[in-house]
C-alpha cells in the first residue's frame, strides 16, 4: 500500500490514508457530465418546447435566457462536486467520497475489481490527464472513479493494483506456481491479435447505422419542419402542395423516396464519422491473463479484460453486415446488463467491430479454444411460436384494421390485406433464425430477424438454469429454457420439453461434478 500511495498525482501532499481532492482540470469532467444528463434529458424536455415553440420564435431573448440558465446550474454543480469530491486508497481499498445535497461514499476492495479503465477524454489528452474507473461487477452505482490523474501516474496505479490483487489471490489460494515477477512478465508481453483500418470502421458506421433514433428524436417538430422547407421550396420557386395535388401518385412516390435516400445518405455519413471518433486507433491485444483494447479519437478509451472474467461471446450480425460478411463480436463480463444503461457503456464494452468470420474465430479461439460455434448444426425450436405470434398479434390487429375500416368512407383495402401477410412473414423469418445446439462443454444459440446473432455460453460459465411452462405449453410438451450467467439471462423458447429438462439436469450436473471457476 505504501507503493501505491506514493503514485497520487503530483501536488497532493497526503500521506497514506489521508483524503485527496483532484486537480482543478478535474472541473471539467464534472461539467461534461452534467452536460449529459441535460442531454439525456431533453427528450422529457420535447413536449414543453413544442408547446413554447412560437412564443420562443417571437422572443429570442427568452430561449438566450433559459439557455444561460441552464449553463450556469452545469457550471455551478460542475464547482461544487469538484470541491466535495474526495478519494484515497487505503488498507486495501479505493474510497470515494462525492455529491454535493445527497452524500456517497464508496469502498471498493481491490479484490472485488474485476478490471480498471483508463480513459483520457479530448480535454485530458492536451494536458495529460486521465482517468480510473473502476469495475467491480456490480451496479453502477457501486462503482468507483478517479478522475484527473496524471497518465503516468494512472497507468503506474493501474499496473500496482492489478499486481496487488493478483498477489493476493495468489496467496489465498496457495499456487506457488505464479510470482511477482510472472504476473510482471505478463504485462511485459504483450502482443496486438488485431487492428480495425479506416475502412473496417466505415463499414461499421454503414452496417450499424441507426437513422429510427433521429427520426424519433424530430417527429414532435415534423410539422415545423415541414413548414420550413415548404416556404424554402417556395422561395426558389417549387410549389409543393400543387406537386402534390397535380402530379400522378407514382411521381409522388418517387419522390419520397429520392427524399428518404437522401436522409439516410446523410444519416449513413453521420454514422460512419461517429464510428470512426469512437474506435479511431483501435487495437486489440492480449497477455497471457487479459485483453486490452484501445480506441478513441477524441476521448481515448483503455479497457483491460482478464479472459477468466469473460462469461459469453455474442457475435452479431445486422442484415448489411450478412451482406458484406461482417459481424460485430462482443465479449460480455460480469456486468454486461448493469453496463446498457451507460452512456459510455459501447465505449467500455469488450467488442470488436465489423470483423470478417476468420477472424473472430481467431479471437474467440483464445477466450473458449475449443467452441464450435461457426460451424454448428442448430436445432429449431417449435412452430408453435408462429401460431402463438399469429394469434396474439396479427390477429388483433387484423381484427382492429377491419373495423376501423368499415367506419371510413373510401379505405384502402390493400393496407387490411398486406398489413397481416407482411406481419406473418416477419413472424416465419424470426421463427426461421431462431436455433439452438448444445455439447458437453458449449450451449449455442442463435436468432434474429433481419440480421442474426449468434451466442456461445461455456457451460461451467452458467450458475441457474430455469424452466418455464404455461398451461398450453405444459399440453404441447413444449418449454421454455433460460441460462442465468453473470452477465445475465439467456433463453430458448418453445423447444422439446424432453430436451429442456434434460439439458437443465446435464448442465447442473456437470456444474456440479465438474466445480470449476466461472470467474
Amino acid at each position: 500500500m505504501a507503493e501505491l500511495s506514493q503514485n497520487l498525482p503530483q501536488g497532493d501532499t497526503e500521506t497514506q490514508g489521508n483524503w485527496s481532492q483532484v486537480a482543478p482540470i478535474g472541473i471539467l469532467y464534472f461539467i461534461q457530465n452534467f452536460i449529459v444528463i441535460v442531454l439525456n434529458n431533453v427528450f422529457y424536455m420535447l413536449p414543453i418546447l413544442f408547446l413554447l415553440w412560437d412564443k420562443l420564435k417571437a422572443s429570442p431573448w427568452i430561449a438566450l435566457l433559459i439557455f444561460t440558465g441552464i449553463l450556469g446550474l452545469v457550471i455551478g454543480f460542475a464547482v461544487l462536486s469538484f470541491v466535495f469530491f474526495r478519494y484515497r486508497l487505503f488498507e486495501g481499498s479505493v474510497e470515494v467520497k462525492s455529491g454535493i445535497i445527497f452524500k456517497k461514499h464508496i469502498n471498493l476492495p481491490f479484490n472485488r475489481i474485476q478490471n480498471v479503465k483508463i480513459e483520457q477524454p479530448f480535454y485530458y489528452r492536451p494536458f495529460g490527464y486521465a482517468s480510473l474507473a473502476f469495475d467491480s461487477g456490480g451496479s453502477l452505482s457501486q462503482e468507483a472513479r478517479l478522475i484527473a490523474l496524471r497518465l503516468d501516474s494512472a497507468q503506474s496505479l493501474r499496473q500496482q493494483i492489478s499486481e496487488n490483487k493478483a498477489e493476493r489471490e495468489i496467496t489465498e489460494a496457495r499456487h506457488e506456481s505464479f510470482t511477482d515477477s510472472s504476473t510482471r512478465h505478463d504485462v511485459i508481453n504483450e502482443t496486438v491479435i488485431n487492428t480495425r483500418s479506416i475502412g473496417d470502421l466505415a463499414m461499421h458506421g454503414v452496417t450499424s447505422n441507426r437513422v429510427y433514433l433521429l427520426l424519433a428524436f424530430v417527429a414532435p417538430f415534423i410539422d415545423d419542419i415541414i413548414e420550413y422547407f415548404s416556404d424554402r421550396f417556395a422561395g426558389w420557386g417549387l410549389n409543393i402542395q400543387s406537386h402534390i395535388e397535380n402530379d400522378p401518385t407514382w411521381q409522388i412516390g418517387l419522390y419520397v423516396i429520392a427524399l428518404f435516400l437522401f436522409f439516410l445518405g446523410i444519416m449513413t455519413v453521420l454514422s460512419i464519422i461517429g464510428a470512426i471518433i469512437l474506435f479511431w486507433g483501435f487495437t486489440l491485444s492480449k497477455t497471457q491473463e487479459k485483453f486490452i483494447r484501445r480506441s478513441g479519437l477524441i476521448n481515448r478509451h483503455e479497457v483491460a479484460v482478464p479472459i477468466s472474467r469473460i462469461q459469453i461471446a455474442i457475435m452479431k450480425q445486422d442484415w448489411l453486415d450478412t451482406l458484406f460478411g461482417r459481424m460485430n463480436l462482443r465479449l460480455d463480463q460480469l456486468n454486461a446488463q448493469a453496463n446498457a444503461a451507460n452512456p459510455e457503456a459501447l465505449a467500455n464494452k469488450l467488442m470488436i467491430p465489423s470483423v470478417f468470420a476468420y477472424q473472430c474465430r481467431d479471437i474467440l479461439a483464445y477466450v473458449f479454444p475449443e467452441h464450435q460455434l461457426h460451424n454448428t448444426a442448430f436445432l429449431s425450436i417449435k412452430k408453435m411460436f408462429i401460431t402463438r405470434f399469429v394469434l396474439w398479434l396479427v390477429l388483433p390487429i387484423t381484427l382492429g384494421l377491419t373495423v376501423l375500416f368499415a367506419y371510413h368512407d373510401d379505405p384502402n383495402w390493400w393496407i387490411l390485406w398486406l398489413t397481416p401477410v407482411a406481419l406473418s412473414a416477419l413472424i416465419w423469418l424470426r421463427w426461421r433464425r431462431w436455433g439452438f445446439a448444445y455439447t458437453d462443454d458449449y450451449i449455442y444459440i442463435k436468432k434474429g430477424l433481419l440480421g442474426v446473432d449468434r451466442y456461445c455460453i461455456p457451460v461451467h460459465k452458467i450458475q441457474r438454469v430455469s424452466i418455464s411452462q404455461s398451461y398450453w405449453m405444459r399440453r404441447s410438451q413444449v418449454a421454455s429454457i433460460k441460462f442465468h450467467l453473470a452477465s445475465g439471462g439467456y433463453s430458448i423458447p418453445l423447444i422439446d420439453e424432453t430436451i429442456a429438462k434434460q439439458l437443465q439436469s446435464v448442465i447442473l450436473y456437470q456444474i456440479e461434478s465438474q466445480a470449476r471457476s466461472w470467474m
